[in-house]
């Protein structure tokens, strides 16, 4: 929709441009037309990211708006769906035309377990996102905290399930030694209701909207418990191998977007406003209190001397290991070929 809109704008501005030479004879062209004559320069691509337009996904339309993908040459798409579907689309370019895609590690992992040649060239999440959470006075502050609760997940599937097999796996428990239930994606009104006591859900998501409710919050991380690998920008091998430059392109200009984001959220969340239908939006305060609470997990200790968007080895070799021993993955997968940090640099910001 956004390179639909600036085409639009584009063949606008030529035609204004062709009416007022045919009038004015000789005149000049306008300033317009070489806005023009640049975008239709610079290399179309598409991300595909597996949620709906929200502030979560910042730092792509700060590195946008403030022309940074265009700086670097690059006309980037938004594309919003499903992540078995984005990685679907990005195992099969170039028949898809999607370059490029934001999903978890143990999406990769279980592509290339098929033979989807997917790679993870940047991690944006430093730490996994996905948390437990209850009323407060239903406290949660370890695994045995949890056991004679009630647990809502969404299913048995996608990075909540994953999270819950990886709380089990690292304190060597089963399914059987939880009261899990099955609720759909109805988590937060489930605790709201009491309908479960404690429920899987995003950080930065269900626990903020019930705290805006007024309602006191209880919150396990999992990220505290066991180090799976999240979501990050994946491509495909033969797009690395062929265009190499495109790829640090693309990860040169999001990361700057990361960074304005990190050093300046208000700015971040006005930029992002444009890019969310306001249907989508609903409460900006509220939103305003997810970009926020999305900010920490963005960096690390780290990053600040890797760079943002490094991708940590030792958590994808645990991520791996949990989910062989979890029976996620049948079969083992190399490693070292899912992911790399070859287009990771430091970022300088404009103060250094």
């Amino acid at each position: 929709m956004v390179r639909y809109l600036r085409g639009l704008r584009y063949i606008s501005v030529y035609i204004i441009i062709v009416l007022l030479v045919a009038c004015g004879g000789g005149a000049e062209p306008e300033v317009g037309a070489t806005e023009a004559q640049e975008a239709a320069a610079l290399r179309p691509v598409t991300l595909a990211m597996s949620f709906i337009p929200n502030v979560q996904f910042a730092m792509f339309y700060v590195a946008d708006s403030k022309g940074y993908y265009a700086d670097a040459g690059l006309d980037v798409a938004f594309d919003y769906n499903f992540e078995n579907d984005v990685m679907q689309r990005v195992a099969t370019w170039p028949d898809s035309d999607v370059e490029f895609a934001l999903a978890g590690a143990t999406s990769v992992l279980l592509a290339r377990r098929q033979g989807l040649p997917v790679v993870t060239v940047a991690t944006i999440y430093q730490e996994f996102p996905v948390v437990f959470f209850s009323k407060a006075v239903n406290a949660i502050n370890s695994v045995e905290d949890m056991q004679g609760k009630r647990i809502g997940i969404p299913g048995r599937f996608g990075a909540s399930y994953y999270a819950l097999l990886a709380l089990l796996y690292a304190n060597n428990m089963q399914e059987s030694d939880l009261n899990i239930q099955e609720i759909g994606f109805t988590q937060a009104q489930a605790v709201l209701e009491d309908r479960v006591d404690v429920a899987t859900g995003y950080a930065m998501n269900e626990p903020i909207l019930l705290e805006a409710q007024g309602e006191e919050v209880s919150v396990l991380r999992v990220a505290d418990i066991f180090p799976l690998v999240s979501d990050g920008i994946v491509t495909h091998a033969d797009l690395i191998g062929q265009e190499p430059d495109l790829v640090q392109a693309f990860v040169d200009a999001t990361m700057r977007g990361l960074q304005d984001t990190l050093d300046n959220p208000d700015e971040a969340f006005d930029l992002s406003l444009s890019y969310i239908p306001e249907a989508e939006l609903g409460d900006a305060a509220l939103q305003r209190a997810v970009l926020q609470a999305s900010l920490p997990y963005w960096h690390s200790a780290t990053t600040e001397q890797a760079g943002l968007g490094y991708t940590d080895p030792e958590s994808w070799e645990a991520t791996h290991t949990f989910m062989q021993e979890a029976e996620l993955l049948t079969q083992s997968v190399e490693v070292d070929e899912a992911f790399t940090n070859e287009f990771i640099s430091r970022v300088v910001t404009s103060d250094e």
